[in-house]
């Protein structure tokens, strides 16, 4: 807890917003035009604040007076659409000069707040689709549009449904907060230290032990905390100082994190939200959301992995000491029951038809009482101990919520914007044009816009926007839409690894001591799968388990092989050192066998297996001969 009074308060603030987010969408019939408002106090107050106490860090620090200004704005144009939510729902266009007023006072500190926590690219977007939405009338053809009067779009930005209480605030206000909160609570659990002991006793015995201790301990810790950021902080603090103490690299080391870390947010359960999100916007269970995903997540981590041994072996890199491996019987079953019975709880709960926020909270109250109540130390300290820290989780989840709130209202109130201007049409249009009505073209000009948005705001943001912007345009070329949402949400997070903001390498790198360009660049070497892949699996649907079972199968193993030959030619080792020839054909050969074509993956098997041959009778030879 933070010895800075104001910092304390703001702890049980988030606490509070925690406490509410759990109980109200369950407990309670509280009608939505009442949960937003309320979501969005909570959650804007807590970043404007927070915000605050960072940038003034000494003890004493309070807020500046501006900032109780916005906090006065946000408490009076919110109870003011709580007060008028059935005039809303019944009248609506209905506003008024005070709910005008109110309405503009509101956006702005929206903007603000979306300025705080994510930097500038979000409120400039959002300015300039307002003066879109007043001069467009001025342009010709068909990025024109008709006039709208300045009471017409506050009515729909303001006071509706729409806008800034539209559906993707839903989302933010219910089980986007929910899961926020029990990935927390499941950190407070000490999931952190767990998964890296797992990790260690799988993979820290083997050449390059530490780097594959970062892989397989990120790829864990992110099923469940979907958060680059987050992954590299919790994971990153043990595993590079292992991998340089061992030899590696700094650069290389926080590569290694970064890269690993990132792939948390397309890992699946929870997959940085990203999969709830997904399952809203298309109407599709969310456990058959889990199941396309699981292909593409096992590519990823196989790339990555394939590069960390191929890279270790090159560099002849130690294995963890064996002194400094736990023991199997360390992983009890204390300490994996508090991970397994929330997660399968959560699963049991969907597989039976509960809404995502009724399976959230449960997930979350089993988190807590299997914590608190089942432990083999129920003495009083101990106790006392385990509802602190579960206190503590509360408040982490309740800021983790707010640093996200500023940004899923602005991205909601830009959709609503989009929709009155009939932009997203136009957008189809224009990729459909430039990609020349060619699948591979539309596809490469698609993934440019949430690259860019992924590296400078949070990847759920990047897909919604995405989602409203792009899908519309490749499904009309005939693409899966499931593979069209999850090619977003993986462009989304790898915008986040990709300079030139690419936050979890800078903060690898900061950990490791390297420099954060070098470490960005080499994760994007060690991910090269991940940039490929979204690309295959677009326009093979089976690798996102869409097909019949015998496709979707041989696809699989092709694209593992073609993952791991393709790593072996980027990092140049397969056999032993490779020649320059040798790399081309394996990367090559990694490529056909990725590329969704039974042809290809013919001439991939081929190109293959005499790259592996020749390269054996090259070795043999040069081997001098016995005497």
């Amino acid at each position: 807890m933070s010895k800075n009074p104001w910092g304390l308060v703001l702890f049980w603030i988030a606490v509070a917003f925690s406490v509410f987010q759990l109980a109200v969408p369950v407990f309670t019939d509280i009608l939505d035009l009442q949960m937003k408002p309320v979501h969005i106090i909570f959650g804007v107050s807590i970043a404007v604040l927070a915000y605050s106490l960072k940038k003034r860090a000494d003890a004493g620090a309070r807020p500046p007076l501006w900032d109780w200004i916005f906090v006065g704005i946000l408490l009076a144009a919110n109870i003011n659409v709580f007060i008028d939510h059935l005039t809303i729902y019944n009248v609506p266009g209905s506003a008024k000069t005070k709910d005008f007023v109110l309405g503009i006072l509101l956006i702005l500190t929206l903007l603000e707040s979306g300025r705080r926590t994510t930097g500038l690219v979000m409120p400039i977007i959002v300015v300039g689709m307002f003066i879109y939405v007043f001069t467009g009338h001025l342009i010709p053809g068909e990025w024109g549009h008709p006039s709208f009067s300045p009471a017409f779009v506050l009515n729909s930005v303001y006071y509706s449904e729409r806008g800034i209480y539209g559906a993707i605030t839903g989302f933010s206000s219910t089980f986007i907060a929910m899961f926020i909160i029990f990935g927390a609570l499941l950190v407070c659990t000490g999931a952190g230290k767990t998964f890296i002991n797992i990790a260690l006793l799988v993979a820290g015995r083997f050449r390059g032990g530490p780097a594959k201790v970062a892989v397989v301990a990120s790829a864990l810790f992110g099923t469940m905390s979907g958060s680059a950021v987050g992954n590299v902080a919790v994971t990153g603090t043990y595993t590079i100082p292992l991998m340089k103490r061992l030899g590696y690299k700094p650069n290389f080391a926080g590569a290694v994190e970064a890269m690993a870390s990132t792939g948390g947010m397309i890992t699946p359960p929870i997959m940085g939200i990203n999969a709830f999100i997904m399952s809203e916007l298309l109407g599709i269970p969310y456990t058959s959301i889990i199941l396309y995903a699981t292909i593409p997540c096992l590519l990823y981590y196989t790339g990555l992995f394939a590069g960390v041994h191929f890279e270790a072996l090159k560099t002849e890199l130690r294995a963890v000491p064996k002194e400094e491996l736990p023991e199997w019987k360390s992983i009890t079953w204390g300490k994996l029951v508090p991970l397994i019975i929330p997660l399968a709880t959560l699963i049991w709960m969907l597989l039976q038809g509960f809404s995502l926020t009724t399976a959230g909270f449960a997930a979350s109250m089993t988190t807590l009482g299997i914590y608190i109540f089942f432990s083999s130390d129920y003495s009083f300290s101990g106790m006392k101990e385990r509802v602190i820290e579960s206190v503590k989780g509360l408040a982490d989840g309740g800021q983790q919520v707010a640093f996200i709130v500023p940004v899923l209202v602005i991205v909601s109130m830009l959709v609503n914007l989009l929709g009155i201007t009939g932009v997203a049409p136009k957008v189809s249009g224009l990729i459909l044009d430039l990609g020349g009505q060619n699948i591979v073209g539309a596809l490469l000009v698609a993934g440019i816009v949430p690259l860019i948005l992924g590296a400078v705001l949070p990847p759920p943001a990047t897909y919604i926007i995405t989602a409203a912007l792009i899908a519309p345009a490749l499904s009309t070329l005939g693409l899966d839409l499931v593979a069209v949402h999850l090619f977003l949400i993986y462009w989304a997070a790898l915008g986040a690894v990709t300079p030139p903001t690419c936050v979890p390498a800078v903060v690898a790198a900061n950990m490791a001591g390297g420099k954060w360009v070098r470490v960005a660049l080499i994760a994007m070497k060690l991910g090269i799968v991940a940039f490929l892949m979204p690309f295959f699996f677009v326009i093979n649907p089976a690798l996102v388990a869409r097909g019949v079972p015998l496709d979707i199968l041989i696809s699989a193993v092709s694209a593992l092989a073609g993952a791991v030959l393709l790593a072996a030619g980027l990092f140049g080792y397969f056999l032993g050192k490779t020649k320059f020839v040798f790399r081309l054909l394996y990367g090559v050969s990694g490529l056909l066998l990725l590329y969704p074509s039974f042809n290809m993956l013919l001439l991939g098997v081929i190109v293959a297996a005499t790259t592996i041959a020749g390269e054996r009778l090259f070795v043999k030879l040069k081997k001098p001969a016995l005497p």
